[in-house]
């Protein structure tokens, strides 16, 4: 057996595992968070504080607790191939239905619209942006984001938002190209709203086809599933070596709002070409 057909069998195996496991979340390494550094209130004083500021205390009291328990919380990690793996922590996020409410109701949604060719084109749902630097909106995810900071060891520059509306909302098999530099990065996706599905397959290019997404080829495909509350972390080469996607779904089907995190070390061979958000022309 060649070393190609060896990583391949290697893939099948770990690919078939994650698809049994995927929604109980009981198979797989568990993953320790890297640091447990007890969070410190900054707004903590020395002498009796005014009803303002008490009230403030509690609320970073709050989110530093939070902070700790999404920190310590168990997580799966599931080797894809021998460079690229997937961790999922089920119901990572407590409240979140809640918080998809209030996320759902209170963000100023934008519909991204892209030029492509001869005309605008609306991508089918709605994206947000949160740089970091300034005071979060949501609580919840502002602890999320110092959680996650704190289990991987690295620097997010912010989150964004991707509201899908219903099941005609959708977003095809892609790789972060954004980031450039795939041979490293991690990306985490937080799930707020409907569970369906979140779909990965190996990055190949199908016989006697073109394009790397084509969304007939259907080999080694496996579908997450991520429910409200739930957390995806793709890490290593899954932008280099793998795509993922989440496809439309037929029937009355309520809203998802997904949260995102990127980071890339910006090492190996950067990729080139332009992105996804960048324009594209007829050439002359």
């Amino acid at each position: 057996m060649s070393a190609e057909q060896a990583d391949q069998t290697d893939r099948t195996d770990r690919t078939d595992q994650i698809d049994q496991a995927g929604q109980t979340g009981q198979t797989g390494q568990t993953s320790q968070p890297d640091c447990d550094r007890p969070a410190t209130n900054s707004q903590a004083a020395d002498g009796p504080a005014a009803p303002g500021e008490a009230s403030s205390d509690t609320g970073h009291a709050a989110v530093a607790a939070l902070v700790r328990v999404l920190a310590a919380a168990p997580v799966e990690r599931h080797w894809l191939d021998r460079t690229s793996w997937v961790d999922v922590s089920r119901g990572w996020l407590p409240g979140a239905d809640e918080v998809y409410q209030r996320v759902r109701d209170t963000t100023p949604w934008r519909d991204g619209a892209m030029w492509r060719y001869e005309k605008y084109v609306i991508p089918p749902r709605l994206t947000s942006w949160h740089p970091a630097g300034r005071p979060p909106p949501f609580p919840e995810l502002g602890a999320a984001h110092l959680a996650l900071r704190r289990r991987y060891g690295i620097e997010f520059d912010g989150y964004g938002l991707s509201y899908y509306r219903d099941g005609a909302d959708s977003v095809a098999m892609h790789r972060d190209k954004e980031l450039r530099w795939l041979d490293n990065t991690v990306i985490a996706i937080l799930t707020l709203g409907t569970r369906r599905p979140w779909t990965m397959k190996p990055v190949r290019l199908a016989p006697g086809r073109r394009i790397l997404n084509d969304q007939d080829d259907a080999a080694g495909l496996f579908d997450l599933a991520p429910g409200p509350g739930d957390l995806l972390v793709l890490g290593g080469r899954a932008q280099r070596d793998w795509l993922h996607g989440v496809p439309r779904v037929s029937g009355h089907i309520g809203g998802r709002i997904s949260v995102q995190w990127r980071w890339t070390s910006r090492t190996g061979r950067p990729l080139e070409g332009p992105g996804y958000m960048a324009a594209r022309h007829f050439s002359r």
